[in-house]
């Protein structure tokens, strides 16, 4: 999905494009400008008038992270009703990371459907790894370990999800706040892994 970018100068006019060298020679170097990139239109035209999108219904954002110091991946969801934070849970993968970031994003999506089974509710898994609409829903093959396992976990969870692709770091403040929390577990990790071996 091509991104959005948007530039605000401190005239309060702005740029509005479709890829990030024009936009690049507009905000390099330029004092009081700012510039995001977005997924959707209305996302980018909220940021440009300072109003905030709130996307109705039940939406768990997922995260997974991966730093080369640790052989784990760490995860995270919250979720998000009308706009507002109802619940969030994180950690760490209970086993080293086969596929590196990608077992984060797997795990994280697990436990938000876990969450929404465990509540009898539907609600969208907002996700920025693409495999995990695409093994749910069979489009990819489960060639790798992790994918089977993944599979396997939510064959019977997943009725209560339905997904929704969100362009990481593209300016989305649930999505980057998993992003967040996700890094968060997997550094808290390491630094209970480094005070162990001292």
């Amino acid at each position: 999905m091509p991104k959005i970018y948007v530039a605000k100068f401190s005239d309060e006019t702005h740029w509005i494009g479709d890829n990030w060298p024009d936009c690049e020679k507009l905000v390099m170097g330029k004092a009081g400008v700012k510039y995001k990139s977005f997924a959707k239109m209305e996302d980018a035209k909220a940021w440009i008038s300072g109003k905030k999108v709130v996307k109705k219904g039940l939406r768990v954002y997922i995260d997974g992270s991966f730093m080369p110091i640790s052989d784990y991946a760490g995860w995270s969801w919250i979720a998000v009703e009308n706009g507002v934070e109802i619940a969030k849970d994180f950690g760490t993968t209970p086993h080293p990371a086969a596929s590196r970031n990608i077992d984060g994003e797997l795990h994280a999506a697990w436990k938000a459907m876990e969450y929404l089974a465990k509540k009898k509710r539907k609600g969208t898994i907002c996700y920025d790894y693409q495999g995990v609409e695409s093994w749910a829903t069979e489009e990819w093959k489960t060639s790798s370990a992790v994918s089977q396992i993944y599979v396997n976990r939510i064959a019977d969870l997943k009725v209560w999800a339905s997904f929704e692709k969100i362009a990481a770091h593209s300016g989305d403040e649930w999505n980057e706040k998993a992003d967040e929390l996700a890094k968060a577990a997997l550094q808290k990790k390491v630094k209970t892994e480094k005070s162990k071996k001292k």
